[in-house]
């Protein structure tokens, strides 16, 4: 008799567990929240690679990486060459030499598609950015929210 108990229990807690994980599952597969929390806990590392290579490049000088990190689908690469970027680039006075990031946060799928064709995530990265002005020999702390894009399985600075 203790032995069919014991197995009634067994089988009654493993139904309640199987319950309790198809309800868990079905919550991340129903609610936005709890799916866009666990995909930002995959994909933030990601994303933060994309940023330090960005600014590790920029800080370091090497524009090409510079403008290999920007997004193909971003406005600027498709309306700049990269003959163009160097001269963009050469004008500007200002240097980054040192980041901190503030946040990653809005994690979110493309909703359109039509407009933004290849991208699947957007992501919003709040940085504090020190920058020194080459002309006038200051630096200045600025605070910057970048969109990063992921393309074909890679993110970029949008």
């Amino acid at each position: 008799m203790d032995k069919e108990r014991t197995r009634a229990r067994t089988l009654i807690l493993a139904g309640a567990l199987a319950a309790v994980v198809c309800a868990l599952a079905a919550a991340l597969l129903v609610f936005e929240k709890p799916r866009y929390f666990l995909e930002m806990l995959y994909e933030r590392p990601r994303i933060e690679q994309a940023m330090h290579a960005y600014f590790a490049a920029e800080m370091r000088g090497d524009l090409v990486a510079v403008y290999r990190s920007l997004a193909p689908s971003s406005i600027y690469r498709q309306s700049h060459t990269y003959e163009d970027f160097l001269v963009d680039m050469r004008s500007n006075p200002a240097k980054i030499v040192k980041y901190t990031i503030v946040d990653i946060y809005g994690l979110r799928p493309n909703h359109d598609p039509q407009s933004y064709p290849g991208v699947e995530r957007f992501a919003q990265v709040e940085v504090d950015v020190t920058l020194q002005y080459t002309d006038e020999h200051g630096t200045t702390e600025c605070n910057f929210c970048f969109t990063f894009l992921k393309e074909g399985g890679q993110w970029f600075k949008g």
